[in-house]
């Protein structure tokens, strides 16, 4: 039958990290305006609702092209490179991690349920952070934005995961059993495109619209019972 695995988003899910993405992503649209030919700002309301799910170079491609302007390779590199030196020098201003994201993790080694991260943020994002919130043994695969050829919405990131993860539990995993935690509807169509079940949050739109995309839909980690997650990956019941 085999068994469950888990798989998390990162920005949003175990990172408290948008905002801080989006005042970068601001920062360089302001700083850039020269180059780009006009001053853009991304709302909060837009960020949430449009951009999110994408990694930095599709972010601004969409950007731009929303404002009616063709960018060129060149320049997406450029606002590209800047906001990644804006993120390395901000990483520290993260707080701690989500809502009960360390308790869920911590719960799932426990009960030896592999874990892993698909997002669309840096390696080196992710990888600081876990470092600096001490769970980076909890991950042994991580698929970040330069892993894939196609971020999310598109699967390609998920189905790499659960393959790598696969390959590390001797095929042993069951991807109908498995699970992916994600906070956004792009990384759940992305999640659902691998043939993978999704857990969402509700940590950057409201319970309703979650509720919509989701398999299973909770405020944040910290309002999910241990023993419904242990019902839906199949556990065996303990205690």
């Amino acid at each position: 039958m085999g068994e469950a695995c888990v798989i998390f988003d990162f920005d949003g899910v175990i990172a408290n990290t948008e905002e801080l993405h989006l005042a970068a992503y601001n920062q360089v649209l302001l700083t850039s305006a020269e180059s780009i030919g006009r001053v853009i700002h991304i709302t909060p309301e837009r960020y949430f609702s449009r951009y999110i799910v994408f990694g930095n170079y599709e972010a601004f491609r969409m950007v731009l092209q929303d404002q009616g302007i063709e960018p060129s390779v060149a320049l997406l590199n450029q606002l590209c490179a800047l906001k990644d030196k804006i993120m390395d020098g901000r990483l520290g201003e993260a707080p701690a991690p989500m809502l009960g994201v360390t308790e869920v993790i911590k719960y799932l080694a426990s009960r030896d349920v592999p874990c892993g991260i698909c997002s669309g943020a840096r390696r080196a994002e992710i990888t600081t952070l876990l470092k600096a919130f001490m769970l980076e043994r909890y991950f042994p695969v991580i698929i970040a934005i330069e892993d894939v050829t196609r971020s999310k919405p598109d699967p390609q990131g998920y189905s790499l995961a659960f393959d790598r993860m696969n390959a590390l539990s001797d095929g042993n995993l069951n991807i109908a059993k498995s699970l992916v935690i994600e906070d956004t509807e792009g990384g759940a169509a992305a999640a659902h495109g691998a043939k993978l079940r999704v857990l969402g949050v509700a940590t950057t739109s409201s319970l309703n619209s979650v509720r919509k995309w989701a398999d299973f839909s909770f405020e944040n980690l910290q309002h999910v019972p241990h023993r419904q997650l242990d019902q839906i990956l199949g556990l065996p019941m303990v205690g």
